[in-house]
């Protein structure tokens, strides 16, 4: 019979070891590569978070409803109201998953601004890549004013380079350039 013994593996300082991510990125690297600009959309990813609360528990408002209805109604437990209050909440789990996937997507993590290329940071980690500031062609959609969802204005831009075109939500002005004096540190 065997005796387990412990063995010893040595593995790389985390350091040693490279970022890993879902796609080739702008930012700077050590070897002098020009620099690139990386801005945070907070204030649509904070509205985005809202809406899929908001949206989540209505779809779960409606479902308690339909639970009291038929709980209450003049066939409460029978076999076919239990059967369609599983169907039911099968459906508004479904329908309430797909809200917050989409209204999540609209409103990317970041947007990564370089000369040479312009990169769009999803929510879930895809990055979109899009030709540079010179290049890049947008056009605002609608304007999303302040209010009890988000505390800044937004803007639904359609972002377009080559055969690629896509719209996302973004804060207000992300993608305009900056005046040196007013980047921020980091």
């Amino acid at each position: 019979m065997s005796v387990a013994r412990p063995v010893r593996v040595t593995r790389p300082s985390s350091s040693a070891r490279p970022a890993r991510t879902k796609g080739p990125s702008l930012l700077p690297t050590p070897g002098g590569e020009p620099t690139v600009e990386r801005r945070k959309n907070a204030a649509a990813s904070r509205r985005a978070v809202r809406l899929s609360v908001l949206f989540a528990g209505g779809i779960g408002a409606v479902y308690a409803a339909l639970v009291l209805l038929a709980g209450f109604g003049p066939s409460a437990g029978s076999s076919g109201s239990v059967q369609a209050l599983l169907i039911a909440g099968i459906v508004a789990v479904l329908v309430a998953a797909a809200g917050v996937v989409v209204s999540l997507g609209a409103a990317p993590r970041a947007v990564e601004l370089g000369e040479d290329a312009t990169i769009v940071v999803g929510r879930f980690g895809r990055r979109y890549r899009y030709p540079g500031r010179a290049r890049l062609t947008t056009t605002v959609l609608q304007k999303v004013p302040v209010g009890w969802l988000t505390p800044v204005p937004l803007e639904s831009v359609e972002i377009a380079g080559g055969s690629a075109r896509r719209s996302f939500l973004l804060e207000e002005g992300l993608l305009k350039p900056r005046n040196p004096a007013e980047r921020a540190p980091g």
